[in-house]
């Protein structure tokens, strides 16, 4: 891959959103881009990482890619005062995938619910994906879903 680079955004902490993810990889021995572009919200940032290597960012289970996502959510909200951000953090396509799996692994579960007329307990999981699991089965009518615990 080529040399890092940064886009910025509004607000200034997409500069922030660039800057973090591109001195991880340096200190992993890793190149890549880190595309930064406005997500959703008003405060929502997306960041995409590219380049080879980058699979390493994601970490066994997403753990690695979950946490610096997490600390990039922090750094915006403090930069800009408090206000609340939402951050995603991608890299080597994992979120997609990762929801497609989860999606998969929800009508599995669902099917064998209704199938034997049990509860199916799900692995423990993170918000994000847990919000995966409520919004695929939200609109079947044979199965309610509920989370317990903590993360």
């Amino acid at each position: 891959g080529g040399g890092g680079s940064a886009g910025s955004v509004g607000g200034g902490y997409g500069a922030a959103g660039a800057r973090i993810p591109l001195a991880v990889l340096a200190g992993m021995g890793l190149t890549a881009r880190v595309l930064v572009a406005p997500g959703d919200g008003e405060n929502d940032l997306e960041v995409t990482v590219e380049g080879e290597g980058t699979s390493a960012l994601v970490g066994r289970g997403g753990e690695t890619i979950d946490a610096l996502q997490y600390l990039l959510a922090q750094i915006a909200t403090r930069a800009e005062g408090g206000a609340r951000h939402r951050v995603s953090l991608d890299a080597d396509g994992y979120r997609a995938r990762r929801a497609a799996a989860l999606e998969q692994l929800a009508d599995q579960a669902a099917r064998e619910a209704v199938e034997h007329g049990e509860e199916i307990e799900l692995d423990a999981m993170t918000p994000h994906d847990r919000r995966i699991v409520h919004m695929v089965l939200k609109d079947r009518t044979e199965v309610v879903t509920r989370s317990e615990g903590e993360e």
